[in-house]
């Protein structure tokens, strides 16, 4: 039988436990819990509407009555296990709850990222389960990939959009965040009163050490989103070769400002 931690992970303040049935569980943010019950994730599959965000597939968006939109992203094996697991998932505690801690003390430490509302595991069979994670929906914001296809980027020039994402990533690093699934749409770029400003999302499989980052690993990191960009720009139409060269050096300057 899993204890208690290992089914629940760290939970950060501000969040309340929910069971139901005992093989459904919730975290969720206190302030939205009379909204956000188990039902939303594990209920109808339909409920809520597609959203313009897209993961491994498309997220799903309620409208709270605050005037926020919530996102729904149900989780996914990628790689040699998704055609074999597809959704299934079995390590312990729970992906949905590790990531919805990492986000949350990262956060605290001020690292540019979402709010979580909330994160959802049913059990399927045994240690087996299901996951789904809600977050706060970034208004106004674009998935790097798509600002650099839909003229943000152009509109406010690749050092005005890719030197806060450099700053950022180098902020990141700086927690001793290694980003596993570092790639172009987990960056959000936004317009903000005082410029872009780029934010770090998904870490699911985010890694943690103690003190700033390792140096092999920053730099690995970075490889790990070069191959994000040939893998989606191949042609380099978009992010050209002396762009990443001019994106590197922004993120060695924010390692000594």
């Amino acid at each position: 039988m899993l204890s208690h931690d290992r089914i629940w992970g760290a939970v950060p303040d501000g969040f309340n436990k929910v069971v139901a049935d005992r093989q459904r569980r919730l975290l969720v943010r206190a302030d939205v819990a009379h909204e956000l019950h188990i039902d939303v994730c594990v209920g109808d599959p339909n409920l809520g509407a597609l959203s313009r965000f897209q993961g491994r597939q498309r997220l799903r968006t309620l409208r709270l009555r605050n005037g926020e939109n919530a996102l729904i992203r149900t989780y996914h094996h990628g790689g040699l296990f998704q055609g074999v697991t597809g959704r299934t998932f079995f390590s312990w505690p729970p992906r949905p709850f590790r990531e919805l801690a990492v986000t949350e003390e990262l956060r605290r430490r001020g690292v540019p990222t979402i709010e979580v509302y909330g994160a959802c595991v049913e059990g399927v069979f045994g240690p087996f389960y299901r996951g789904w994670l809600i977050t706060r929906e970034l208004k106004g914001s674009h998935d790097l990939w798509t600002a650099l296809q839909n003229g943000f980027v152009r509109e406010w020039t690749v050092e005005k959009v890719l030197r806060p994402v450099a700053t950022s990533l180098c902020f990141l690093h700086g927690q001793g965040v290694y980003h596993s699934d570092l790639n172009l749409k987990n960056i959000l770029v936004r317009a903000e009163p005082g410029g872009v400003k780029g934010y770090i999302i998904d870490f699911d499989k985010a890694r943690l050490f103690l003190g700033k980052l390792p140096k092999a690993f920053a730099e690995k990191n970075l490889r790990r989103l070069l191959r994000s960009v040939w893998k989606l720009d191949p042609r380099r139409e978009y992010l050209t070769t002396a762009d990443w060269d001019r994106f590197v050096t922004w993120y060695h300057e924010a390692e000594h400002t």
